[in-house]
């Protein structure tokens, strides 16, 4: 039995999905301009987002191992979803999540298209992980459950030897840099969106400090 406000962070299971989609809802649903930029209309956000991520949850991030969650006192209360080092998609899973995702997503899903091709063109050459979704219960911001999460990705970056990436908004640098991750790029979402930037971190080498 888990002791009251234990955090344990572990894969996430497909029993899982139902919670990783609520937290995830909550956790972007104000202020971030990814999803700002996905689903202008929050009106469409709110009903269009949660079926975007159960999508995303079930057909990319589960299949590839690339899911992760935190639990607090037996309930769900953070997300972490990125690509392996590797990651090529399926081209008949790809075709199949398309369909559903043109459904779910609406005219979106072409600013869909636009976030996933920027985090293309600011991988880096080499093998790495992606960091795509980070985040947590609103209720418990600032409560280490992020800082666990983001701490477990950075040790699987370590143990595999390839760098980590992903795209953050400025006032979530300093987040990063806590954890030896810097800015160096910014890219545009689409044509007229919004700049983010680029953070990166190589990974710790054998007697590094």
């Amino acid at each position: 039995m888990e002791q009251p406000n234990r955090l344990v962070v572990r894969p996430a299971t497909r029993n899982d999905v139902t919670d990783m989609v609520r937290v995830l809802s909550a956790a972007f649903a104000h202020d971030d301009p990814i999803e700002d930029f996905v689903f202008p209309d929050e009106r469409s956000r709110h009903r269009r987002a949660p079926r975007m991520l159960r999508l995303l949850i079930e057909h990319r991030f589960l299949p590839t191992g690339g899911a992760e969650v935190a639990i607090v006192d037996n309930k769900l209360a953070g997300v972490l979803l990125w690509y392996p080092a590797g990651y090529r998609t399926n081209a008949w899973r790809e075709l199949v999540l398309g369909v559903q995702l043109l459904f779910a997503m609406g005219t979106a899903t072409r600013r869909g298209i636009a976030v996933d091709t920027a985090l293309e063109q600011a991988a880096p050459a080499e093998p790495h992980l992606c960091c795509v979704y980070l985040g947590c219960d609103p209720g418990l911001q600032r409560s280490g459950v992020g800082r666990a999460l983001f701490g477990s990705f950075v040790d699987k970056s370590d143990a595999q030897s390839v760098p980590l990436y992903g795209l953050c908004k400025d006032a979530n640098v300093d987040y990063y840099r806590a954890f030896g991750v810097e800015p160096v790029a910014t890219t545009v979402l689409g044509r007229n969106g919004p700049v983010m930037n680029v953070v990166a971190r190589q990974p710790l080498r054998c007697g590094d400090p």
